[in-house]
C-alpha cells in the first residue's frame, strides 16, 4: 500500500487549496458572526434577549432537518462547484441584508441556515475528488486545522472590529471574507475546467465513467 506522510501536504493540488481558502472564509463569516449574533440583535434590532437567542440559533436548527436533504440532493445532482457557489452567493445576501437593511432578520438568518447546511453538503465531498485515497485523512485533517486556525483569528479580529468601530463594520468585514470564498469558488471552477477535473461533473456523469474504469 501507499505510505502516508505529513509531507503529503506539499503535493496537494490547486484545487485543494482552493478548497481550504473556500472553508476557511466561508466559516470564518458564519460561526464567528454566531457567536456574536446575539448582542447584535439586541443592539440593532431591539430584540429581547429570548428573542436574540431564539434567531441566532435558527442556523443550527435549520442545519438539522436540511442538511440530509442537500447530502440527498447533491448526491443525486452531482455539480458540486455550482452548489458551492449557490451556497455562498446566499451568505454574502444574507450578511448584506443584516448589514445595510432593518428588513426582518429572520429572513436573512434563515437563508443563512439554508445556505450553511448546502455548502457542507457540497464542499467536504469535493475533497475525495481531488486527493488520493492514501491522502484522505491528511487532507481532511489539514483542513479541519487551517478552519480551526482561520476561526481563531477571524475571532479574535471580530472581536477588536467591534469594541472598535461596531456592528457595520464588523458585517462588512463579514462580508469581505465571504466575498473572498466567491473568488476562491469562481477560481476553482476555472481550475476545474482548465485541468479537465471532475469536481463539477453531474452524478449521472461520473457514475458513467466510474463503471467504465471498473470494467477495464
Amino acid at each position: 500500500g501507499e505510505v502516508i506522510k505529513l509531507t503529503d501536504v506539499k503535493d496537494f493540488s490547486l484545487s485543494l487549496w482552493l478548497i481550504f481558502v473556500i472553508c476557511v472564509c466561508y466559516y470564518a463569516a458564519v460561526f464567528p458572526f454566531i457567536g456574536l449574533g446575539k448582542v447584535f440583535f439586541i443592539e440593532k434590532f431591539r430584540f429581547s434577549s429570548q428573542e436574540a437567542s431564539a434567531i441566532n440559533s435558527i442556523v443550527y436548527i435549520i442545519s438539522a432537518p436540511m442538511s440530509p436533504v442537500f447530502g440527498f440532493l447533491v448526491d443525486k445532482v452531482g455539480k458540486n462547484i455550482i452548489w458551492v457557489l449557490c451556497a455562498v452567493i446566499t451568505t454574502l445576501a444574507s450578511h448584506i441584508m443584516l448589514a445595510f437593511t432593518f428588513w426582518n432578520p429572520w429572513i436573512a438568518m434563515c437563508l443563512l441556515g439554508v445556505a450553511y447546511s448546502l455548502l457542507a453538503c457540497a464542499l467536504w465531498p469535493m475533497v475525495a475528488f481531488v486527493v488520493p485515497e492514501h491522502q484522505l485523512g491528511t487532507a481532511y485533517g489539514f483542513m479541519q486545522s487551517i478552519q480551526n486556525l482561520g476561526l481563531a483569528i477571524i475571532a479574535i479580529a471580530a472581536g477588536m472590529i467591534l469594541d472598535t468601530r461596531g456592528y457595520l463594520f464588523l458585517e462588512v468585514f463579514f462580508s469581505a471574507c465571504v466575498c473572498l470564498s466567491l473568488i476562491a469558488v469562481v477560481m476553482l471552477y476555472f481550475v476545474n475546467h482548465l485541468t479537465g477535473g471532475d469536481l463539477n461533473w453531474s452524478a449521472k456523469k461520473r457514475e458513467k465513467l466510474q463503471k467504465v474504469a471498473a470494467n477495464e
